[in-house]
Order: structure tokens, then C-alpha cells, then sequence
């Protein structure tokens, strides 16, 4: 459940992409008709007449709501719940608020088709996941102003500012419920182990970090007596997100070039062309896993004991590290190398906000039952947030109510009703458990520790993805072509030399169009 706060499979997304594609005409029609004709000064669907499986108001009948559950909650048991236990919890809501919730389960990896069918169909659905300013654009959701401020105290009171700014359109109409904050999700992890073994210091700077390296590559820390050890597990993300603040004042980030006053890609940016010499140097010397830019398993290659260092997304350490630890040599540890800091400063990027959040959809029949019953799961935290995550399968450890453990490792509950997924409940608690307490504590003590590295300029404009598109309909082709050169030039299949020849390719494929818009937008929004 935890880790799923960002990450995405890559099937999932070109299903998704084609999904949206294709229906995206049908979900603009069907939407006027399936959702009650507007809203109301509250954001609520004006019309009394309901469709079956709703309740009208005033009829007396226990309000229901439909949950799209794609939040993530069910990861740690896609099958989903027993029947009788999931039918034990929605007798307890019903019982505690007089709200009837329904799980809708999507079919694993189409997640997007399944909701769009939905969205364009009489079939109700009230409240799923999904990117604000997507579904506000078709009028597909409505606006919580009113309903939070009737109904959602306490998400209101969970959730800073800064988080609340990713859910507002620039007229200040809020149009989720939030999941995340600026973050750091990309530290360097290093094997201290290893380091004491071959005598040396957690690394400081970029010099220091490529001489653990070299040691680690030629000094046989697992001691199996071969060549084999992998200094450095990572990925494009890793790369970018880990190490290029080292290099580029602005990390990894969109700029604003002082020549001219305009947002430009971070490739333009003084310093960019250093940080691909320094990767494209470490992976012809090996630092760098060798399949980094391939699909590849961090898990099995952690099992192998080779793994020296990692710059990936957190979790990869926090969530599979400890679950392999006991079956690795004794003393075998990870740690964060902190303050790590390279010619420009700081290696690390941290990552901006985004627009993603709980949605709630111009068809529900009781919007401001969704907002309560989302709220109730704020309410006394994290006991309430714990119950919808994993029914009454917990208890706490401390008097504190912080620490807790399953009550069995079988799950029954499998978290259909879970609402409240995101940093404003995931961290005010951790498990007493040696599995779970790494990654706990990565979330109760660092993800949020956004002064261990640079912001990106930008990270609190929330570009109009609708205008970005309409304005410069070759983005797709352009964040692609970037992704793809970028790993060319690290791995050696495209040389250096041929850098300003990249750039002149970008140029070609519309990048002044792309420069045009986002620096349009961008002074809009900073006005």
C-alpha cells in the first residue's frame, strides 16, 4: 500500500493512453447525460431524479457510495477481499455514519479503460483516483470547495498548503482531495558494510562517490572472488532525479534562461552536457549496472548480494532490502549518503507535486457523503485510516498509538474502502516490524525532507495539460525522443560529439513550440 503512492506499470500506461484516446469523445457526451445536468453553487449535481442504485434525497433511504478503488490500496492483495470480511467492514460504516459504500474492483492493469467505461456509462460510480486537471477539463468531476468546507474538516486540517495548491485551478477552485507533497524520493544508498570493509567514509561529494565505486568494482566486497560486483543499481529516473543536481544548478528541472526570461528543458541548461560525460564515463567503466535503461528485477538482483550503491526510487531499498536481508551474510546493511554534493551542489532532486487525488464525479448521486465518509478516515488518526487500510486485522504497541502490527499475516480485508492513501496518514504510524520498519522509517523522517535537495524551479505551477497538448501536439514525440537520447548518450550508442546535433533534432521536432507554451503558462501562473 505504501509504495504505491507514485509508481505506475509501464503496460498499464499504453493501455491507458489508448484508452483515453478513444473514449475520450464518448466521456465528454455521456457525462452531461449521466450526471444530473451541472452543479449547484456547492459543487453538488443539481436534479432530483435518481438512477438506480443512488438514493434520493430526503427519501430517507441510507445514501450509497461507489469506490472506484484503483488508489493502490489493494497491492498487497490484488485478488481483493474475503467476502465476509469486506462485508463486515461495510456494515460497520453503515452502522458508524449511515453510508452505504460499494467497492468496484478494476481489472488489474486496465484500470484506466475500466474507469473511463464507467465515467461514459450509466453505471454509477462516485469517487476514484486520477489526475484533477484530465477529468476537470472534460467535466467529469466537480468542484469540493463547499463540500470540504461543510463536510471535510479534518482532510482540511491533514493536508499543508502547499498540497492543497496542487488540487486549485488558477480561479481557486479545488478539485481533489490531495495524495502527496513536494518529496525526496531518490537518495544514494550505500552498502556500509562494504565500507568499512575496504577501510573507507561515506562519500561527501561526486569525486568521493566515484572513488567508493572504483573500490567497490576492484576490491571484491562480497568476497566471492569475482569481477562481478554491480557499484551502482539505478535507472533513468535514478540518474536524472539522484545525481544530476550535481551538475545543473537547477537539478533536474525545467529552467528559466536569464538570456531571454524563458522556461526552457533541462537539456539547454549550463551543466547538462557535464552530467551526461560523467554517467556515459561510469557506465563504460562499469559503475553503472549494466542493464539500468532495460527491464530488469531490483529484487532478484538485491538477492545476489553484488549491489554496492542504489539511486533508484526509494522503495527499492525500503521495501525489498529488508526482505531479504536475513537470507544475505551477517551485517550486510544499506545507508543514505547524505549531503552528497557535486560541482553545482546538490545531487539530489527532489520531486515536485502533482495533480493527482481523490476525485469525486459529476454523477454521484451523494457528494457530500463521499466527502464524509473520506473525512471520517482523517478523523482521530491514525486509527480510523488504519481500520479502512486493514479492518480490525492491527493493533497498536505504544500508548503513543504510533507503532503497530497485524494481528495475523492473512489477509482478509484487502482495503477496498481505503480513501486516505498519502503522506498526510502514511506517516503517523510505522510497524514494529524488521520487514516494514526500514521503509517506515524513510517516511516518517526523510520523504519529506525536500532541504536534503534542490527544488525544481517550477514545482509549484501546475501547468494546464489540455492547453500543453492543444498548444504543442508533437509533446508526446518530444518527451520521448528526450528519454530515448538521453540513454543513447550514457550508454555509448551515441557519442558526445553529437550533442548539439541533438539538440538541433529537438529543435526540429518543435521544441521552440514547447518552449513558447510553457513559458506562456508559466508567467500566467507566477503573476
Amino acid at each position: 500500500m505504501l509504495e504505491s503512492w507514485t509508481r505506475k506499470v509501464e503496460g498499464g500506461i499504453m493501455m491507458k493512453k489508448f484508452a483515453q484516446t478513444t473514449l475520450t469523445a464518448m466521456l465528454v457526451l455521456a457525462i452531461a447525460a449521466c450526471g444530473g445536468g451541472g452543479s449547484g453553487g456547492n459543487g453538488t449535481p443539481n436534479g432530483s431524479k435518481e438512477a438506480d442504485g443512488g438514493s434520493s434525497k430526503g427519501s430517507g433511504e441510507m445514501p450509497k457510495i461507489y469506490i472506484y478503488q484503483n488508489t493502490g490500496a489493494l497491492n498487497q492483495k490484488p485478488e481483493g477481499s474475503v467476502p465476509d470480511a469486506l462485508e463486515e467492514m461495510k456494515q460497520m460504516y453503515m452502522e458508524e455514519l449511515g453510508i452505504e459504500p460499494i467497492a468496484i474492483v478494476p481489472p488489474k492493469g486496465s484500470e484506466g479503460e475500466k474507469l473511463n467505461l464507467l465515467l461514459g456509462s450509466k453505471d454509477q460510480v462516485d469517487v476514484f483516483q486520477g489526475d484533477w486537471d484530465q477529468y476537470a477539463s472534460k467535466g467529469a468531476i466537480i468542484p469540493l470547495n463547499d463540500l470540504l468546507e461543510e463536510h471535510g474538516q479534518d482532510i482540511l486540517k491533514a493536508w499543508p498548503q502547499e498540497a492543497w495548491d496542487y488540487m486549485t485551478d488558477k480561479d481557486g477552485t479545488i478539485w481533489g482531495i490531495p495524495r502527496g507533497l513536494p518529496s525526496v524520493h531518490y537518495p544514494v544508498w550505500i552498502r556500509t558494510d562494504w565500507l568499512e570493509k575496504l577501510g573507507l567514509e561515506m562519500p561527501k561529494t561526486i569525486d568521493e562517490l566515484e572513488a567508493v565505486m572504483k573500490a567497490f568494482q576492484e576490491g571484491d566486497p562480497d568476497g566471492n572472488g569475482k569481477a562481478d560486483t554491480i557499484p551502482m543499481m539505478t535507472d533513468i529516473n535514478g540518474i536524472n532525479n539522484a545525481l544530476m543536481g550535481g551538475f545543473v544548478e537547477g537539478g533536474n528541472s525545467n529552467w528559466l534562461d536569464p538570456a531571454d526570461n524563458k522556461i526552457k528543458p533541462v537539456e539547454l541548461a549550463p551543466g547538462y552536457r557535464d552530467f551526461l560525460a560523467k554517467m556515459a564515463d561510469w557506465y563504460q567503466k562499469g559503475y553503472i549496472y549494466k542493464e539500468a535503461f532495460a527491464k530488469f528485477d531490483p529484487l532478484e538482483l538485491l538477492k545476489t548480494n553484488r549491489v554496492g550503491m542504489s539511486s533508484m526510487w526509494y522503495s527499492r531499498i525500503t521495501l525489498l532490502f529488508p526482505q531479504i536481508k536475513p537470507n544475505l551474510p551477517e551485517g550486510v546493511d544499506y545507508a543514505i549518503a547524505r549531503d552528497l554534493t557535486g560541482p553545482a551542489g546538490k545531487l539530489m532532486t527532489a520531486s515536485r507535486g502533482n495533480t493527482t487525488g481523490m476525485l469525486v464525479t459529476k454523477k454521484a448521486k451523494n457528494p457530500e457523503a463521499v466527502i464524509k465518509f473520506i473525512n471520517y478516515q482523517y478523523k482521530d488518526l491514525p486509527t480510523n485510516t488504519l481500520n479502512a487500510a486493514f479492518g480490525k486485522n492491527w493493533k497498536y504497541l505504544d500508548d503513543q498509538k504510533f507503532e503497530i502490527e497485524l494481528l495475523s499475516p492473512e489477509l482478509r480485508y484487502a482495503g477496498e474502502y481505503m480513501l486516505s492513501l498519502g503522506l498526510a496518514t502514511e506517516n503517523k504510524y510505522a510497524f514494529r516490524d524488521p520487514v516494514k520498519k526500514m521503509h517506515a522509517d524513510y517516511l516518517n523522517h526523510e520523504i519529506t525532507n525536500v532541504s536534503a535537495a534542490k527544488m525544481p524551479l517550477d514545482a509549484t505551477v501546475v501547468y494546464d495539460k489540455e492547453r500543453l497538448k492543444q498548444n504543442v501536439p508533437m509533446l508526446e514525440d518530444l518527451d520521448r525522443l528526450r528519454s530515448e537520447e538521453l540513454v543513447k548518450f550514457v550508454t555509448g550508442v551515441r557519442p558526445l560529439s553529437e550533442f548539439d546535433q541533438y539538440i538541433e533534432q529537438l529543435n526540429k521536432a518543435g521544441l521552440q513550440m514547447w518552449i513558447d507554451e510553457y513559458t506562456k503558462q508559466y508567467h500566467e501562473l507566477k503573476k
